[in-house]
């Protein structure tokens, strides 16, 4: 037997420091897939609440379409708009959409809202004294809510006049029982009543819309270096003013919606004339990309896919191709060929992406029956 004085022997010492090291590797490699794991999954749940709250901010956005633009009976500006903006007469007697998509080609696409987003909601006050000329106060019996600074929509009613925008450049004063609405041309939205084909001179019984601050606002990807989304940059979500901004605005000068979304893909769907049920969905390019009058009345609903992207990874962790949408998921629930999918290179595959799609109705356009 060894006493207590005895030491271990060569062999002993060896056998321990092997087990010490084997334990040590183990304990390394436990911690090694438990990092990589909770990477993993930090890492997509990132991407995927980030995603999730980006499609529902677009879809809040996209169900308000055309509120402050339609009637129960049908649109409010059935005969086209006439709106100018800092010198550019954006249209002159001509239609605006509820919602326009901007084909981005091999880029994102970018989604365009007009609505009210007043905040006394969009019920009509009326015309309560005939207008002397296009540019003379604006008589009608209630304020709506309107406050200084608000845009504001003259129309007839039943859609028969050419709807004008123009912007509230003072207080609504009191006239009588009345108010007076004035828009003087110190607002860039307010020009001289000549810039227009057909200018408008509203009369008693026409009505006229709080469009609040909303106006047009442009919701698309928007990278921190100005540049398309790539592996080396970080793009946001955003949403800024069409009219007031620049057509391709800087990170820091829009409101950002969501991180990490690289992608936003978007599609019309397409009912009949007459009808309210969408049988096509179609990109926005070739006679889409600039929807006539009657086109546009078919444009029933949206499809939108966004895609988030997670950090970079050690290995390929992503397929080749993230499909966004199948277009025949019933007839052909398995046939690529039908399928809306984005392809990725072999440096693209180093993350991992979440991809989010909804299809959402224009609700205020269904509602108004055209």
């Amino acid at each position: 037997m060894r006493t207590r004085n005895q030491g271990l022997s060569l062999v002993e010492l060896m056998v321990a420091v092997t087990l010490a090291l084997i334990t040590v590797v183990v304990v390394m490699q436990v911690l090694s897939v438990y990092e990589a794991r909770k990477r993993t999954a930090t890492v997509g749940t990132d991407a995927e609440i980030s995603a999730a709250f980006g499609l529902y901010m677009l879809e809040r956005e996209i169900r308000m379409a055309g509120a402050g633009f339609t009637m129960p009976a049908g649109l409010a500006c059935a005969a086209g708009v006439n709106l100018h903006y800092n010198g550019t007469t954006l249209a002159d007697a001509e239609p605006l959409a509820p919602l326009l998509i901007v084909d981005g080609g091999a880029g994102p696409d970018r989604i365009r809202v007009l609505r009210s987003n007043a905040n006394f909601g969009v019920a009509p006050t009326t015309v309560v004294g005939n207008m002397a000329s296009a540019d003379a106060n604006v008589i009608v019996n209630g304020t709506a809510g309107l406050t200084t600074g608000d845009l504001l929509l003259a129309a007839a009613p039943d859609g028969s006049k050419i709807c004008t925008i123009m912007q509230l450049t003072d207080v609504a004063a009191p006239a009588g029982s009345a108010f007076q609405l004035p828009h003087e041309s110190t607002s860039l939205y307010n020009p001289d009543p000549s810039v227009f084909t057909t200018p408008v001179s509203y009369s008693v019984g026409d009505i006229v819309m709080n469009l609040g601050r909303g106006g047009l606002r442009t919701i698309g990807v928007i990278c921190g270096d100005g540049a398309a989304p790539g592996l080396t940059n970080s793009c946001d979500l955003a949403s800024f003013d069409a009219f007031e901004s620049d057509a391709n605005p800087a990170l820091a000068d829009v409101d950002s919606i969501a991180p990490q979304v690289i992608d936003l893909q978007a599609q019309y769907g397409v009912a009949p004339a007459g009808s309210q049920t969408v049988n096509e969905w179609v990109d926005a390019t070739g006679a889409w990309a600039a929807p006539s009058a009657n086109d546009l009345r078919r444009i029933k609903a949206v499809r939108i896919a966004i895609v988030t992207r997670g950090n970079l990874e050690r290995e390929e962790v992503s397929p080749a191709s993230l499909v966004l949408w199948n277009d025949d998921p019933v007839a052909n629930p398995a046939d690529p060929a039908s399928d809306k999918s984005i392809a990725l290179d072999a440096d693209q595959r180093m993350y991992r992406y979440k991809v989010l799609t909804v299809v959402v109705p224009l609700i205020n356009v269904i509602w108004a029956g055209v």
